[in-house]
């Protein structure tokens, strides 16, 4: 959705008035940008928050020659969702799912951990964030326990034998 598209749906809303749709729009938006602009917050319950972040300077590097180069000091504008915003993205077949509930089918037991939570919500995005937290763990575990069977306390060595084995294991987990 563009401007134009939120003006229409806008006018729809109003009625068919064009010229009040484009006004409220326009007249929110500029609200918004001169708020920033002065340093303010603007905070729209259940929605999210505006605000303007400042950058200091820094040493950067040109992709194209490789040199490095000086990028000033710069102010960038900033979103936060908010709870409410975030719960509507987070719905799934019409039906509201907080971020912690174990929404399983068939009125089956509850999970208990967090990420076991998350993967008995049945979210692909959650599932695949699970699958990489395990993955992770199974990479950590697996590496203490290889120093541990080597006698070391971690040189380079074995962290790289460690996540190769790891590595493996959990590839193999998530069949």
């Amino acid at each position: 959705m563009n401007k134009s598209d939120l003006i229409a749906k806008m006018t729809e809303r109003l009625s068919g008035d064009h010229t009040t749709a484009v006004a409220a729009v326009n007249g929110v938006l500029e609200e918004i940008e001169g708020s920033v602009a002065r340093g303010e917050r603007v905070s729209l319950s259940g929605f999210g928050t505006f605000d303007r972040r400042e950058r200091a300077p820094r040493t950067g590097r040109n992709p194209r020659t490789g040199e490095t180069i000086r990028v000033g000091a710069s102010v960038v504008p900033v979103f936060r969702a908010g709870t409410g915003f975030k719960t509507l993205l987070t719905r799934a077949d019409g039906v509201a799912m907080s971020p912690g509930s174990a929404a399983v089918e068939g009125g089956g037991a509850k999970a208990k951990g967090k990420k076991s939570q998350a993967a008995a919500s049945g979210s692909p995005a959650e599932t695949v964030v699970v699958a990489a937290n395990a993955a992770a763990d199974g990479r950590k575990k697996a590496g203490k326990k290889a120093r541990d069977q080597a006698g070391e306390k971690g040189g380079k060595g074995a962290r790289k034998a460690a996540k190769s084995k790891a590595g493996k294991k959990a590839a193999k987990g998530l069949r």
